[in-house]
């Protein structure tokens, strides 16, 4: 049993819209942040009615006889980054927004430190129980002081953390043959924001980005997604609230469940390909990877200033090769549903044919064109015209469907090599006679 499976895709959730592209401080997007998996102080929550003060998870385990549970529940506590400016009056500063020292730019910024909560070897067989857990994180406060090119204090960078009072409900009881367990996290925070002009500030009494990893030792989860058909209606029953918890690990194995807020499949990955996180992992390494490339000197400066994991991000970016980016540039995964794609069995979509009743569709067949199932306008404006097949293709659920080409295609034959077919079901093409067959 181990969590270690889970690791990777968890800090992909952890730190999802942490900092999002262009990277800076400055840009709209990074000025409402800790969207994903926030937990805010529940005072603040039922005020304003927005962000939730819990997570509530539900999942169903085959124990076997010695089954123990363990579960681990991680967040980022937010910590409030502040620049002070050293005056000429020694011991005196002053709270700026922004300051250049020596070539560095120093800017304000809320960081975020992780923070866990673990509970081991949780015996899930027996009657129903119930524990409840208080989890806090502690307040703390360090500077960094920062000084000027005659090692003259300048400047120091101030980091507060605040504290949090939070709780983590376990329950286990029986469900059918199974055992359904509930974990849920709790935010009792006391918090003087009421307002959503107030969020900052219970932001920085929340936890952010908030999911719980579960595994369990002589016992197997049951999919949620996909469960076994006599689970079925016991994994119908589980309710989850601001989360969803998915099988991860190697596929196939059902020891690690992550409870995640972000939606994602049994058994989700990192791309081996990707060189490191953007911080949106349902983007496109290639794709932002030219993006940074793009921003200039002085927004890569801010960019860096920012945040040390965002001045990772374009030191990446700045070092790719053309070798690297080739790397990025995409993949093809070879599993169960694509191998017949990918290696078809029968002959190739130019020399394909399908049936419709007594009608046989194939590579140059006459056709009038009739649509009739999930017509758009360019269906309908091509209602009555006269074109040839061109290829029988199959989709991966094995549906066939027609590529023609109009006979009035304006560029005539060679409409064909510029790939200008048009795509239909068999049963919205009716065949014509062959020439010099009997009508």
């Amino acid at each position: 049993m181990s969590l270690h499976a889970a690791e990777a895709v968890a800090n992909a959730v952890l730190y999802e819209g942490y900092v999002l592209y262009p990277y800076r401080a400055s840009a709209q997007k990074n000025r409402l942040r800790w969207q994903v998996g926030l937990i805010t102080p529940r005072s603040y929550a039922e005020s304003t009615g927005s962000d939730p003060w819990f997570t509530h998870t539900e999942c169903l385990v085959e124990a076997g006889p010695a089954a123990t549970l363990t579960i681990r529940v991680r967040a980022l506590h937010v910590q409030q980054r502040t620049v002070d400016e050293a005056l000429a009056i020694d011991g005196e500063w002053r709270t700026v927004d922004a300051l250049d020292v020596e070539g560095r730019r120093l800017i304000g910024w809320d960081e975020a430190v992780v923070g866990e909560f673990t509970r081991e070897a949780i015996v899930i067989n027996g009657p129903a129980a119930t524990w409840i857990e208080p989890w806090m994180l502690a307040d703390a406060r360090d500077e960094e002081p920062v000084r000027d090119g005659s090692g003259r204090l300048a400047a120091r960078l101030v980091r507060r953390r605040r504290p949090v009072s939070a709780a983590v409900c376990i329950a286990v009881e029986p469900c059918g043959p199974l055992r359904k367990i509930r974990v849920r996290v709790e935010n009792h925070t006391p918090c003087h924001a009421r307002t959503l002009a107030d969020r900052d500030d219970a932001v920085r009494q929340s936890l952010a980005g908030t999911h719980v990893m579960l595994a369990v030792e002589d016992g197997a989860f049951v999919s949620l997604l996909d469960p076994a058909p006599p689970h079925a209606a016991l994994a119908a029953s589980c309710a989850n609230q601001h989360t969803f918890p998915i099988l991860i690990g190697r596929p196939g194995s059902r020891d690690v469940m992550l409870s995640s807020p972000i939606i994602l499949y049994d058994y989700p990955a990192i791309a081996p390909e990707s060189p490191g996180d953007f911080f949106d992992a349902t983007e496109i390494d290639e794709l932002l990877t030219l993006r940074v490339q793009t921003l200039t000197d002085a927004e890569k400066q801010e960019a860096r200033a920012t945040d040390d994991r965002a001045a990772r991000i374009i030191a990446r970016c700045e070092d790719a090769t053309p070798e690297s980016m080739r790397g990025l540039h995409g993949a093809i995964r070879k599993v169960d549903a694509w191998e017949s794609f990918l290696n078809p069995p029968d002959a190739a979509p130019e020399a394909a044919a399908v049936e419709l009743g007594s009608v046989r569709f194939c590579r140059g067949v006459r056709v009038r064109i009739e649509p009739s199932r999930r017509a758009d306008s360019m269906d309908i404006c091509l209602r009555g015209r006269l074109a040839t097949v061109a290829a029988v293709y199959r989709t991966l659920e094995d549906v066939p469907y027609i590529a023609v080409i109009l006979d009035d295609d304006p560029f005539g034959a060679a409409g064909e090599s510029y790939r200008r077919s048009l795509f239909f079901h068999p049963e919205e093409l009716v065949a014509l006679p062959m020439e010099g067959s009997a009508t």
